[in-house]
């Protein structure tokens, strides 16, 4: 039985830069971070150093890993972070084309080869430091089986309790995200359809999570609820190879956090504003 704590945490607020708006913010500073325990096997199993020292145990990466993130950083300057997740074949580096434009990677490699495979990537309306709320992370479903194809498969329950942890590496910082649901949506932009940078916006994303994967997904046992604005997630998206038109997402919450970077500003102002 796995089980969901929220427990109560001061922590020191960064400063969050803005991309696309320009305003005095509203400091508000966070004090519920998400602390996931194993309620059979303890908080040993891959477990990392978690945000706010909430009691994880600490741990390097997994010794079976090794991302080739030097390699492909010397090759290309995009390239800020590697995304693996054990037992499957997502193993990929993380890019974010330095110019804006969000289309490049559709049709290029890491490498900026021409690929009608693509690359995972994200938006340049997300930060790279992996700080936003929610990283928003695209990636192909080829016929190969290669890229985020394998995003598809979670979808299944069998496979979904067996793949629990997703990690993103970075030069300085080792990121530990739980896998807390999968599910099918409409296939428009995350970015475009939710604002991150006000908590209202945070809170519309949690909704529609709680909704969807409900009704047509996985949420694992005992995260039915709990998230809140001041969490730090990524999804993980691909096109649907079972519904055309749609997107499979799954989407993970940050429970291990290295370095002890991971922060920002949470704005809880009115965004129409």
């Amino acid at each position: 039985m796995f089980f969901m704590k929220k427990l109560m945490i001061r922590t020191n607020v960064m400063y969050r830069m803005r991309r696309y708006i320009d305003m005095e913010k509203k400091a508000v500073k966070g004090f519920f971070l998400l602390f996931i325990v194993l309620g059979l096997t303890g908080c040993s199993k891959e477990a990392s150093n978690s945000v706010g020292n909430t009691g994880f145990e600490t741990s390097a990466l997994p010794t079976e890993q090794e991302s080739g993130f030097d390699s492909v950083k010397e090759l290309n300057e995009d390239a800020f972070a590697w995304l693996y997740i054990p037992k499957t074949e997502i193993n990929y580096p993380i890019l974010q084309n330095a110019e804006g434009d969000d289309m490049f990677y559709t049709d290029h490699n890491e490498f900026k080869e021409p690929d009608a495979n693509g690359a995972i990537y994200i938006e340049a309306a997300n930060l790279n430091n992996m700080c936003d709320f929610n990283e928003v992370i695209h990636g192909a479903s080829p016929a190969d089986g290669t890229r985020f194809a394998g995003i598809n498969n979670f979808l299944d329950k069998k496979f979904f309790d067996e793949h629990e942890y997703a990690y993103v590496y970075m030069q300085d910082n080792s990121l530990t995200y739980y896998i807390i649901a999968a599910y099918t949506r409409d296939n428009t932009r995350l970015l475009e359809q939710y604002d991150f940078s006000y908590a209202s916006g945070c809170s519309e994303f949690i909704d529609e999570l709680y909704s969807k994967a409900g009704m047509n997904g996985i949420i694992r046992e005992g995260c039915e609820s709990g998230l809140s604005p001041e969490h730090f997630l990524i999804t993980l998206t691909t096109d649907s190879v079972t519904e055309p038109g749609k997107q499979t997402v799954v989407v993970g919450c940050l429970v291990g956090d290295a370095a002890g970077k991971i922060d920002r500003e949470i704005d809880y102002g009115n965004e129409d504003q």
